[in-house]
């Protein structure tokens, strides 16, 4: 017993140790154990359970259907037992969130600490938020209206109804959004709607410039890249939609099952379908193998690949390939390929186009043409070419390739106050340019060119100064051995001037009121050379001096010569050829323009200059209402060659021209005198209450000495027998240029006249709303009548006077007239080829009983344009950049403006010309001559879509219609219909042209179209 006791008095110790033996063995394990149990709790801790409401599924996970009321969620649960709590209001007012918060303060050395407004605070470990801190710049702002979820860690947030989320330029609206700050990503979706049985609430998503509408977007913060589904997006003038696409950083788009059109409808009128896409931001498409699809009918026109470039906003283009032109055209050189080439968008300000068109039997051209613009300094355009021609005849082989070129420039300044200006205008051809290489209407008929190029400046408050290069071509006639324009006139010109502006030299220093002080002077200087490859240019007509010339120095030709040319060879003037031997030659009168003829050309050339000296003399009041002012003019000419009459005796003379530097003045002394009346008629009428008569009449006489003495050297007296005195004097520098050319034996004293009417009624205002009780109509804004009368004289003194007037009617009616009066008679004397003859003799016609004056020449002019109210305001689009704007409110003729419903222009001209002295019908034949046309243009809308347009004229006087043009223009929303044509012209050759175009309306796609034309240039085709 006792052994047994004490053994159980040992007992708890043995099973102490066995216990001790055993705890040491496991216990490596139980410490594993809990702290695999530990890291559970932890990890049960970080990662609740999320609500069933919501959720961020996979990208292969269709969208989840929202509830329509949110459900109570788990809100910082504990390892024992969690507690629920409610979830916040709904409420449409946003909510921020700074991102990288953290539910402690940040160690010392942090930007911030971490805001938890709203959220529950928990006492475990908090992981590290160091990614999300370099993932985040700035702080999104997010509001719903249906309701906001909070995860219990801060890390991801719900938003139902209305949901709208802004980071940054980034923004995202859609009716379900979630964000997940521990993954940088936002998910976005809509909901279907079971009453409405469709989508509402989709993504619209937001970066920067670039707006996508989809089904679904996923987006991650950190590395900007995406994927959506569904999406519809506009890129420039075009519109992009896909199944899947893909974002990556740099915003570009890769698309697969896409369709590109630039048609906005849900349903587009017409796409291009490809397998493929990338968009490159703000750049262009780039496609893979692609056709067209019109009216949802896929057409078998495709192309392996392709690109669309972005017009960009401050640029006038974006570069890239120009599709050649094709056809046929009817002079000869067969088949070709027209201006196709390249674009080059150099910057924002200027614009190049390198164009090149080749023809089917070996002629060839290249050109390039550019527009530029500056905005506050300047704009301007230019187009050079240059086509080296073929006949294309297969017989005639001997005809020698042709250089044709034409330079075209336009220059527009825009001063706004600087002392400088520059512009240009300039149009220069080969003379068989036109003919042959422009497909311009108004070119091609076209038989002139003129150039000009200006520059001014002002130096300091006084000085001027200006020069100019002017060219002005005449491109001849067509030759009929080889139908090729020949013998063009071409006229090079420049001058300089300078100039002084009047100034008081009495008043420098400010005036005092005295009467001298208005005395004024000034100087002003023009010099100018001619050159030109018409080398009888300074041959002068002799025809009328009453002698005989003789002599082969002279550059004189006699009137007689002229007419027998132009009866003897009427053919050869038409066609500007001479005949040599019975043979039609060049005219030997016009050489090449070029470097080898340089120096006759140089030789002949006409160098003048022209100086003058205003003076102002001191105003004059008389009677508070008569102004009398006096005047003095001196001005001269300088010439490089002058004429010089060898008399030979008899009534012949030798004229011969001697070189140097010369120079001719003169001046004149004035006194002018004018006053203003006004007489008034009262009515008591309704509207009409007065009608105003203002009449200004003036008066001047101008004096001019006689220079013709022998000691000035202006002016050589000729003892010719059977002249009279006053007719034995000429001018050495008669035909050579400048206006002093002497005198003629007599002072000249001229009176002017003038009296200036004008007509305007006063009638009450219909309302008052404008606060205007009377208003001011003009009647007739001007009625002039001027005459001038010389005292000298020794017959016919009396000018004609001339009567003119203008006026405004109703506001779209212009009325223009003017007259000319011949104050004297006629009389008989004779008869030829069995008509009368009639001449101008010295008396006045009240004289001769016929009348006070004849008429013999008038003109009449009424114009008028009839639209509706607000159409001519200027003309506004949006997404048209400016320049185009301003070319189109330039030329509104030129565009078709489909939201005015109809214009009309129209206007009446009518001329009277009296053939010569006597009266209206001699013999019962027609003295005169009567131009009398209707002209009429506009435009009108059957329906907002179709607009008719027209243009036509008729001539009363030969009873037969002008050239006339009609046009159909049909606006199909994404593509332009036009179809014009000209069904009467008075040429065979315009007659029956017509052309018809088809094409989409954006520039983009401006290759895209279906044309028939038939033209004075091309034989037709597709």
């Amino acid at each position: 017993m006792g052994s047994s006791h004490t053994f159980d008095k040992f007992l708890p110790l043995i099973k102490l140790k066995k216990a001790y033996f055993i705890l040491r063995a496991v216990t490596p394990v139980l410490a594993i154990l809990w702290m695999v149990l530990i890291c559970f709790v932890a990890q049960a801790q970080q990662v609740p359970v999320l609500p069933s409401k919501g959720g961020m599924p996979p990208a292969n996970v269709p969208a989840q259907t929202v509830p329509d009321r949110p459900t109570p969620t788990v809100r910082n649960p504990v390892p024992s037992t969690p507690s629920p709590t409610t979830p916040p209001a709904s409420t449409t007012a946003p909510n921020r969130r700074l991102l990288n918060v953290r539910s402690e303060p940040r160690p010392t050395g942090s930007r911030t600490a971490g805001d938890m407004t709203g959220l529950a605070r928990r006492d475990s470990v908090v992981r590290d938020t160091t990614v999300a801190d370099e993932a985040f710049k700035t702080t999104v702002n997010y509001s719903s209206k249906d309701s906001t979820i909070y995860a219990a860690d801060g890390q991801q947030v719900e938003l139902f109804g209305d949901a709208n989320v802004e980071y940054g330029e980034i923004s995202l609206k859609a009716d379900y959004i979630k964000l997940n700050y521990a993954t940088n990503e936002v998910y976005a979706r809509g909901r279907y709607d079971s009453t409405a049985k469709k989508l509402v609430g989709q993504p619209v998503f937001k970066d920067g410039d670039g707006q996508y509408d989809a089904k679904e977007i996923r987006y991650n913060f950190r590395s900007k890249k995406g994927k959506i589904q569904g999406v519809v997006t506009q890129q420039g003038e075009g519109n992009i939609r896909g199944n899947n696409v893909k974002k990556d950083a740099e915003d570009n788009l890769y698309i697969r099952g896409a369709i590109y059109t630039t048609c906005n409808l849900a349903t587009p009128h017409f796409h291009i379908n490809a397998s493929k896409l990338k968009v490159v931001k703000n750049k262009q498409v780039i496609a893979g193998p692609f056709n067209l699809v019109i009216n949802q009918i896929p057409l078998p026109i495709g192309l392996p690949f392709g690109f669309f470039p972005f017009p960009k906003k401050k640029d006038i283009g974006v570069s890239g390939v120009l599709i050649p032109q094709y056809g046929e055209e009817p002079n000869g050189r067969g088949y070709y390929l027209r201006d196709g080439g390249y674009y080059w968008a150099v910057n924002e300000n200027i614009g190049l186009q390198f164009k090149g068109q080749i023809y089917s039997r070996g002629s060839w051209g290249i050109g390039t043409t550019g527009a530029y613009n500056k905005r506050y300094k300047y704009s301007g355009g230019f187009d050079l070419r240059f086509a080296r021609n073929r006949s294309g005849d297969r017989v005639d082989k001997t005809q020698a390739p042709r250089n044709d070129f034409s330079v075209t420039w336009s220059h527009s300044p825009q001063s706004l106050g600087k002392r400088s200006t520059f512009s240009a205008n300039v149009n220069i051809s080969s003379n068989s340019y036109n003919q042959f290489n422009t497909t311009q209407t108004e070119r091609y008929v076209s038989n002139v060119a003129g150039s000009s190029v200006q520059y001014s400046r002002q130096i300091g408050q006084y000085i001027r100064t200006s020069s100019s290069l002017r060219v002005n071509q005449q491109f001849g006639q067509t030759d009929p051995r080889t139908g090729i324009r020949q013998n063009g006139k071409t006229d090079v010109s420049t001058d300089l001037s300078f100039g002084l502006n009047q100034l008081a030299p009495f008043a420098l220093k400010g005036g005092t009121g005295k009467w001298y002080e208005s005395f004024r002077g000034g100087l002003d200087f023009n010099g100018a050379a001619t050159v030109t490859n018409s080398l009888n240019t300074n041959r002068i007509d002799t025809s009328g001096l009453g002698f005989k010339l003789v002599g082969t120095k002279a550059r004189l030709r006699p009137r007689g010569d002229i007419l027998r040319d132009s009866l003897a060879r009427e053919d050869s003037l038409r066609l500007g050829l001479v005949r040599a031997g019975g043979q039609l030659i060049g005219d030997p009168n016009i050489v090449p323009f070029n470097t080898a003829n340089l120096p006759a050309l140089l030789q002949n050339a006409l160098v003048t200059g022209r100086y003058s000296i205003p003076i102002s003399l001191p105003n004059i009041k008389i009677a508070k209402y008569v102004n009398l002012t006096p005047g003095f003019s001196f001005n001269g000419d300088i010439y490089r060659k002058r004429l010089n009459y060898v008399y030979q005796g008899g009534d012949s003379v030798r004229v011969d021209t001697t070189r140097g530097v010369y120079t001719v003045y003169n001046f004149a002394t004035s006194i002018s005198m004018n006053a203003r009346a006004y007489g008034t008629v009262f009515f008591k009428g309704n509207r009409l209450q007065a009608i105003r008569h203002t009449i200004a009449p003036s008066i001047s006489l101008s004096y001019i000495p006689n220079f013709s003495k022998p000691s000035f050297g202006f002016v050589q007296y000729l003892p010719i027998p059977g002249l009279r005195e006053d007719r034995r004097y000429f001018s050495r520098y008669r035909g050579i240029g400048g206006n002093s050319s002497g005198g003629t034996g007599n002072a000249n004293a001229i009176v002017s006249f003038g009296i200036v009417n004008q007509l305007e009624m006063k009638l009450r205002a219909r309302n008052d709303s404008a606060g205007q009780e009377f208003k001011k109509v003009s009647i007739f804004d001007n009625i002039s009548l001027n005459g001038s009368y010389d005292l000298n004289a020794p017959t016919y003194q009396l000018s004609n006077i001339s009567l003119s007037a203008n006026t405004q009617i109703l506001k779209n009616i212009s009325f223009n007239f003017n007259a000319n009066f011949d104050p004297y008679g006629y009389r008989e004397i004779g008869a030829a080829n069995g008509i009368r003859q009639f001449e101008r003799i010295p008396t006045f016609s009240l004289k001769q009983g016929q009348g006070l004056a004849r008429l013999t020449s008038a003109q009449v002019y009424l114009s008028g344009r009839i639209v509706p109210k607000g159409s001519d305001k200027p003309k506004k689009a949006t997404g048209v950049n400016d320049a185009t704007m301003q070319a189109i409110n330039a030329n509104p003729d030129l565009y078709v403006d489909f939201n005015i419903p109809w214009s009309l222009n129209i206007s009446y001209s009518y001329g009277y010309n009296l053939y010569a002295p006597g009266p209206r019908e001699i013999d019962g034949v027609k003295n005169f001559n009567v131009i009398q046309t209707i002209t009429f243009n506009g435009d009108f809308s059957l329906t907002p879509k179709w607009k008719f347009t027209f243009n036509s004229g008729y001539d009363i006087q030969y009873k037969r219609p002008s050239i006339t043009t009609v046009g159909i223009n049909r606006d199909l929303h994404c593509w332009d219909m036009a179809f014009n044509w000209t069904p009467f012209s008075g040429s065979a050759l315009r007659s029956g042209n017509y052309s018809f175009d088809l094409r989409v309306r954006s520039a983009i796609l401006q290759e895209l179209k279906l044309s028939r034309r038939r033209s004075f240039y091309d034989r037709g085709g597709f």
